[in-house]
């Protein structure tokens, strides 16, 4: 065998081995990759369980049920004497007999409501 021989021989195992060497490096930073990534879903969905738990406590405290004994005692409904109401016709006598447009889009309902923001 000739020299020339030997060197592409050594050389071809030498491509060989630290292509397999490679390999097995690749395949050992796809595995800690993907430990990673399981830790990282797995305190995903503690984090979307709590979130969700959050969103249930807060739909809790919103009834109006909820709402109502947290201010019972506090607050009640005025009696019928402090109640006024206001009909469209008491809003043109006030305003004028003749009230233009704006005036009265200024009174009309804007259709945002409590909680549609």
């Amino acid at each position: 065998m000739s020299n020339r021989s030997i060197i592409i021989i050594l050389s071809l195992i030498s491509v060989l081995g630290a292509g397999s060497i490679g390999l097995v490096w690749l395949r050992m930073e796809i595995s800690t990759i993907a430990k990673e990534c399981g830790d990282l879903e797995d305190e995903l969905e503690i984090i979307a369980r709590e979130v969700h738990e959050l969103r249930a406590q807060k739909s809790r405290a919103m009834r109006p049920s909820s709402l109502a004994s947290m201010v019972s005692g506090r607050l009640s409904m005025p009696n019928s004497r402090l109640t006024f109401h206001v009909s469209g016709d008491d809003i043109r006598r006030r305003l004028g007999t003749l009230p233009n447009v704006a005036t009265v889009d200024r009174f009309n309902s804007a259709g945002e409501f409590a909680g549609t923001r």
